[in-house]
């Protein structure tokens, strides 16, 4: 198994997006809990689109999720899947990239219900996939543009 590459072996862009996903991760768990997630997201999405002219690269989906797992592996604690979720929708969207952000609901061994955020593109998950997904009832994608 190899190592994890040092953060200053990565190019520039990446860099970049790693530091903006260490950003997001950290700082969207606190906001979430006083704003809710549909203002946050339109935000999120509206900065990232305007953001977007300023930014320099043109990495693929695959590239811009990896910031985000390589972000989330460096911090202390762990984070929810939609923070995980928003957090790799925002720089997609610095790029054009226009995911189908989903969410579904089951119900746990214990009755109680469980819901699970994930990011479909071009018909495959991009970020939150899991092995008992399939028990998710997907609710409608959200919607693509700001007005979610």
């Amino acid at each position: 198994m190899g190592r994890t590459p040092s953060f200053l072996s990565y190019s520039v862009g990446d860099q970049v997006r790693v530091l903006a996903a260490v950003a997001l991760l950290l700082s969207l768990p606190p906001v979430l809990v006083v704003i809710r997630f549909e203002r946050v997201r339109r935000f999120l999405l509206r900065a990232s689109d305007v953001a977007a002219v300023a930014i320099p690269g043109d990495p693929t989906p695959a590239r811009i999720v990896s910031a985000t797992e390589a972000a989330d592996r460096q911090l202390p604690g762990s984070r929810t899947c939609l923070v995980r979720s928003l957090t790799t929708e925002t720089l997609l969207r610095l790029y054009a990239f226009t995911p189908d952000h989903r969410i579904g609901v089951t119900k746990g061994s214990d009755g109680a219900v469980k819901a699970h955020s994930w990011l479909e593109f071009d018909g495959e998950i991009l970020i939150g996939d899991l092995e008992d997904l399939s028990q998710y009832e997907p609710l409608p994608p959200l919607n693509r543009g700001t007005n979610s």
